[in-house]
C-alpha cells in the first residue's frame, strides 16, 4: 500500500481550539463522545432552539445525552453524523472520562418503556406548563396593579409567591421541558428576563456548569456560590465567619432575587459566569436590557411615583424577599446535603444520582408546589422531561438505582430535607477536621462573592 493510500489519522483538537468556536465568529463546534463536530450550518435549524449553541466551544456529551431521552438519543446520533462535519477528535489527555454507561442505558430504557406502557412520552403534560405560565403572568400583573395602586403589602406577598412560581415555570422552559416546540419553551424561559434576571446567563450557569458536573468544586458554580462569605463545599477553604453561615444565609436569602439585577449584567459584560465562558449575541443584550428596563419601570419607578419612595420601595422589597424565600428555599435543599459527592470518572448519569437528593418522592402535591424540583434525581437524569411525569417515573428510577448499587436519597418531607441541609451547612462552617464530608482543599476560586442571598440552582 502506498503512503498516500494510508488512512489519515484524525486531527487532534485541544480544548483551547474548541473554545475558539463557541459562536464568537459565527462558528459552532461541539464535542460529543470524543468526536468534535462543526455544527455551524445546522445550529440555526436545530429543533431544540439554543440547546445546541449552548454546548458550542466545550465538551457536550452530558448535554447531548441528557436532552435526547429514550429513542431520541439514537436518532440524535444519526442526525449529528449526517448534519455535522467531523473536524477531529478531542485530544485524549483533555477528554473527560466517559465512565460505564450501564446504569444510564438501563434507566433510560426502562423509563421509556414505563411511559409507553401508559400511553405517555417524555413530553406528555408539558403543555400544562405553558398554560400555567400564561395564568401566572396574568395573576402577577394583577397583583402588581393592586400593589402599586393601593400600596397593599398583601399584594406584595402575593406577588412574591407568583414570582417564585414563575421561576419554577421558567426553569422548565429553559430546560426545554414544555414539549416538542422549541419556540414555546424559549418564550417561557424568557420569563427570567422579566423577573429581573437573564435567561442566557442562567442557562450557562445552570445547564452547562451545574448540570454538567454537579457538586464538583472547580466546575459547578453552585458549589462555590457565595464564597468566601459562605462555604457550600468541603473542598473550599474554611474561614472563621463560616461558623455563622447558617444565620448569614437565613438572612441573606431575602436579597437573593435583588442580586440578579446587577450580577447578571456583570456576567454578560465579562462573557463569563465564573467557570463558564460564553458568547453574548446582540439579541441577548437587547432582551436583557429590555427586561431590566421593564423591571425597573414596574417595580421602582411606578411604585415610587404612586406611593412615594419609602412605601413604594418597601412593597417591592417585600415582594422580592417573599419570592426569594419560596424559590431559593426549594432550591437549597436539593444538593446541600452530607455525602453528595460524585465519583470522579463515573458516567455523568451516575454522578447526577450521587450529587442529588429528593424529598416527597412520588407525591404529586409536593411535585407541584416545588415545580418538580423535589424529584431532583429524576430532574437531573431527564432535565427536558415534563415535571408532571416525575412522580410516574420515580419508582422506576428508585428500583434501577438499587439494582446498580446507587443510593436513591429521599429525605422524606421538606422539613427533614431542610433539617439535613442546615446540619450540613453547620458542619461545613466548623473546623475542617469536624466537617461531615471533608475533602482536600482547592485553591480559592477566582470569582467575586455572589452574595449571601445566592442559593444553589437545581
Amino acid at each position: 500500500m502506498s503512503a498516500s493510500a494510508l488512512p489519515v489519522p484524525p486531527r487532534r483538537i485541544t480544548l483551547a481550539e474548541l473554545a475558539r468556536h463557541g459562536g464568537q465568529d459565527g462558528s459552532y463546534w461541539i464535542e460529543v463522545e470524543g468526536q468534535v463536530y462543526d455544527v455551524s450550518s445546522f445550529a440555526p435549524r436545530h429543533p431544540g432552539g439554543g440547546l445546541l449553541t449552548l454546548g458550542a466551544g466545550r465538551p457536550t456529551t452530558t448535554l447531548f445525552e441528557a436532552y435526547h431521552p429514550g429513542p431520541g438519543l439514537d436518532r440524535a446520533r444519526k442526525a449529528l453524523a449526517a448534519r455535522g462535519t467531523v473536524v477531529g477528535t478531542l485530544a485524549p489527555d483533555e477528554q473527560t472520562p466517559y465512565g460505564d454507561p450501564a446504569f444510564f442505558t438501563a434507566v433510560r430504557t426502562r423509563v421509556d418503556a414505563h411511559l409507553r406502557a401508559r400511553g405517555l412520552d417524555h413530553h406528555s403534560g408539558g403543555w400544562w406548563l405553558g398554560l400555567e405560565a400564561i395564568v401566572l403572568l396574568a395573576l402577577f400583573v394583577g397583583a402588581w396593579a393592586w400593589r402599586v395602586s393601593a400600596g397593599s403589602y398583601v399584594a406584595a406577598v402575593l406577588g412574591g409567591i407568583l414570582i417564585a412560581r414563575l421561576g419554577f415555570v421558567m426553569h422548565s422552559g429553559n430546560h426545554a421541558a414544555l414539549g416538542r416546540r422549541g419556540r414555546g419553551a424559549r418564550a417561557v424561559g424568557g420569563i427570567m428576563d422579566v423577573i429581573g434576571g437573564s435567561s442566557l446567563v442562567w442557562r450557562y450557569a445552570h445547564q452547562v456548569s451545574h448540570h454538567g458536573q454537579p457538586n464538583v468544586a472547580g466546575a459547578d458554580n453552585d458549589a462555590e456560590i457565595g464564597y468566601p462569605l459562605l462555604r457550600f463545599h468541603p473542598a473550599l477553604p474554611r474561614r472563621p465567619w463560616h461558623r455563622f453561615q447558617v444565620a448569614i444565609l437565613a438572612v441573606g436569602i431575602s436579597v437573593g432575587l435583588v442580586k440578579w439585577l446587577v450580577s447578571d449584567l456583570v456576567y454578560l459584560v465579562r462573557g463569563r459566569v465564573n467557570h463558564v465562558g460564553f458568547h453574548v449575541p446582540r439579541a441577548a443584550w437587547v432582551q436583557v436590557l429590555v427586561g431590566k428596563a421593564l423591571w425597573a419601570a414596574m417595580h421602582v419607578v411606578v411604585p415610587v411615583v404612586l406611593l412615594g419612595p419609602l412605601h413604594g420601595l418597601a412593597t417591592t422589597l417585600v415582594m422580592m424577599a417573599v419570592g426569594a424565600y419560596y424559590m431559593e428555599g426549594i432550591f437549597i435543599v436539593n444538593h446541600l446535603q452530607a455525602d453528595l459527592v460524585p465519583t470522579p470518572g463515573a458516567h455523568w448519569a451516575v454522578q447526577q444520582v450521587q450529587a442529588s437528593a429528593n424529598w416527597g418522592s412520588g407525591a404529586r402535591w409536593t411535585n407541584w408546589i416545588s415545580g418538580g424540583l423535589n424529584h431532583q434525581l429524576e430532574h437531573h437524569l431527564f432535565p427536558s422531561m415534563s415535571i408532571y411525569l416525575y412522580p410516574t417515573i420515580s419508582p422506576v428510577v428508585r428500583a434501577t438505582c438499587a439494582e446498580f448499587g446507587l443510593v436513591y436519597r429521599d429525605c422524606g418531607g421538606y422539613a427533614a430535607a431542610l433539617a439535613r441541609c442546615v446540619a450540613h451547612l453547620h458542619d461545613l462552617g466548623r473546623q475542617p477536621s469536624r466537617a461531615s464530608t471533608e475533602a482536600a482543599p482547592v485553591a480559592e476560586p477566582a470569582l467575586e462573592a455572589a452574595g449571601a442571598g445566592a442559593a444553589p440552582g437545581v
